[in-house]
C-alpha cells in the first residue's frame, strides 16, 4: 500500500490520536511507522495507562491538547487562562500550568516557554472546568475565570497592568459572578487586594 493512499484516512483522525483510533480508521501500526518515516505522523509519547499517542502532522499543532494528553493533571492557568477567557488583551507569551504538588512535569518544552505552578491538593481543584479547543479535537482542563482572576493576584509572573485589566474586564463580562469569585477567594490566603477591588466593583 502506498503512503499517499493512507492520507485520506489520516485526515479523519484528530491532531493527537491513539494506535487504536488509527486502526479503526484503517491504518495499522506497521503503516503508522511508515507514515512516521514519511514525515506525515510523529510519535508523540504515551498517555493514560501507557497508551501510545501519535501526532497528526497534517493538522495544525494543538499545543494545549498535546500537553493535556501527556500530562493529564496539568491545568491551564494564570496568564494563559486570562487570555483564553478574554480577560486580558495580550496574547500569552508563555504557558502557565498548575499541577498538584509532587506531580512530575518538566519546566520547559521544546517549542514554548512554560511556567509550572505547584499547589497543595486542597487548592488544586478549585475552579477546575473543561472546555473544547478550537479544533474540537479534545477537551482541555482550564480554570474558570474566577480562579484565573485569583491566580492573577497570586502569580508573581503576572504584571499589575494585566491584573487590573483582568479585574475590569471580568466585571464587564457576561459571565461575571461576584458571589462565586468571593466564594473561591475566601479559600485562598493573602488576597486582600483582590477583595478590596471586588468589594468596590461589585456594588
Amino acid at each position: 500500500m502506498k503512503i499517499e493512499s493512507l492520507l485520506p484516512r489520516l485526515f479523519k483522525l484528530n491532531a493527537i490520536f491513539t494506535t487504536r483510533e488509527a486502526k479503526d480508521a484503517g491504518i495499522s501500526k506497521y503503516y503508522l511507522n511508515k507514515l512516521v518515516d514519511a514525515g506525515e505522523v510523529a510519535r508523540f509519547g504515551t498517555g493514560r495507562a501507557g497508551v501510545q499517542l501519535w501526532s497528526n502532522e497534517n493538522l495544525s499543532n494543538d499545543d494545549f491538547l498535546a500537553i493535556q494528553l501527556r500530562y493529564p493533571k496539568a491545568i491551564i492557568s494564570g496568564q494563559t487562562a486570562l487570555t483564553w477567557w478574554h480577560l486580558i488583551d495580550r496574547q500569552y507569551t508563555y504557558l502557565d500550568l498548575t499541577v498538584p504538588r509532587g506531580y512530575k512535569i518538566p519546566n520547559a518544552f521544546e517549542n514554548y516557554i512554560v511556567t509550572i505552578h505547584h499547589v497543595d491538593n486542597r487548592y488544586y481543584p478549585i475552579g477546575l472546568t473543561s472546555v473544547r479547543n478550537e479544533e474540537d479535537s479534545g477537551s482541555l482542563n482550564i480554570y474558570e475565570p474566577e480562579r484565573a482572576l485569583i491566580d492573577a493576584f497570586r502569580f508573581k509572573t503576572i504584571t499589575e497592568f494585566d491584573r487590573n485589566q483582568a479585574v475590569r474586564n471580568y466585571f464587564q463580562s457576561d459571565f461575571c459572578d461576584p458571589l462565586k469569585l468571593s466564594r473561591y477567594g475566601n479559600q485562598f490566603p493573602g488576597l486582600s487586594d483582590l477583595q478590596k477591588i471586588t468589594a468596590v466593583l461589585s456594588h
